[in-house]
């Protein structure tokens, strides 16, 4: 078992080993538990919750994959808000109506 990302919060973290596990590698998030005490505005080291794999040989391709995953989920989105069908302004990151599910016009 192998050590391949220091998460920011719970929620990172959980979202990296899923985004693992669809890529084909068994991946569990340890440590964080100390959050539900400080709270997520404490970084403070050992607290943070960490991704590993599971099978050491994974580690070398997970770690690539996992750099390119969290450099997109910490990225600004780029473009400007959407007007809905429906009327919901949405951000520009999302590709769907929360409110009606309606898809992102092209």
């Amino acid at each position: 078992m192998k050590d391949v990302h220091e998460a920011l919060n719970l929620r990172e973290a959980n979202m990296v080993a899923t985004y693992l596990e669809d890529q084909g590698i068994l991946a569990d998030v340890r440590g964080g538990a100390y959050q539900a005490v400080v709270g997520e505005l404490s970084n403070i080291r050992g607290t943070l919750p960490r991704v590993w794999v599971l099978e050491d040989g994974d580690a070398e391709r997970a770690a690539r994959l996992v750099a390119t995953f969290v450099a997109s989920l910490r990225a600004t989105p780029e473009g400007e808000p959407w007007v809905c069908a429906c009327g919901e302004t949405l951000e520009p990151q999302f590709q769907s109506c929360w409110k009606c599910q309606a898809p992102k016009p092209v």
